[in-house]
């Protein structure tokens, strides 16, 4: 966790420059689309939360955040993906905290409440995986508990089209397709002292319900 709190200017300034650099790629070649960016809280610390479809979702998130949000965001990954050699300093370039998968929740949450307690802004997939064919699946409970017990807001935002362009499964771009992402206005949580099992399910289940409508009409407008 030494990433967040003590960032590497250096590494901090070339992603983000990469990052825009992405975003102009996507806006060209994707046709990527993103609005509600005039929604997002001035600064962290905050929850932002997305249906997950591609391996790119995080990559593209990134890149259309105002400066001041994308230089302060971190992320929670698994040691699968993120655990040695050039992949376990990445993670440290792009403030992905390293968990092991094979662990309970715990290690994450810790994970997650320490980044926001220092300011940051905390980039979190409610479903826990990819869809398998875009349709928005279950959501865990993890970012209602994180944001009543830290209370912070959650952002919801709703993505289309990153399924078809890298399908779960596939190992590389399968199509160019249109991109769409669009913020919601945030989710202010309950008070802290009325945190229980009943008020982490509704809370969900209002996280859920605002993605999925976003998320319908995204496929309605194309």
């Amino acid at each position: 966790m030494l990433a967040l709190k003590h960032p590497q200017a250096a590494f901090a300034t070339f992603w983000y420059l990469l990052s825009r650099i992405i975003q102009m790629i996507a806006r060209d070649l994707f046709h990527l689309r993103v609005s509600g960016l005039e929604r997002l809280p001035q600064r962290g610390p905050f929850i932002l939360c997305s249906n997950h479809q591609s391996y790119i979702d995080p990559v593209i998130l990134v890149s259309v955040l105002p400066k001041e949000i994308a230089l302060n965001t971190f992320a929670v990954g698994t040691s699968e993906i993120f655990g040695e050699g050039f992949m376990r300093r990445l993670a440290r370039w792009l403030r992905v905290i390293v968990v092991d998968p094979d662990a309970n929740l715990v290690p994450a949450m810790r994970a997650g409440a320490f980044g926001l307690k220092h300011g940051r802004v905390l980039i979190l997939y409610p479903e826990g995986e990819r869809s398998i064919d875009g349709t928005p699946r279950i959501f865990k409970k993890g970012a209602a508990i994180l944001s009543i017990h830290m209370q912070v807001p959650i952002v919801p935002i709703a993505i289309e089209g990153f399924c078809e362009a890298w399908p779960r499964g596939k190992s590389f771009f399968q199509k160019i397709s249109s991109l769409r992402m669009v913020f919601a206005d945030p989710i202010s949580p309950p008070p802290e002292s009325e945190a229980s099992e009943p008020v982490y399910e509704k809370l969900t289940a209002e996280l859920k319900a605002r993605i999925v409508a976003m998320w319908e009409e995204l496929r309605r407008t194309g």
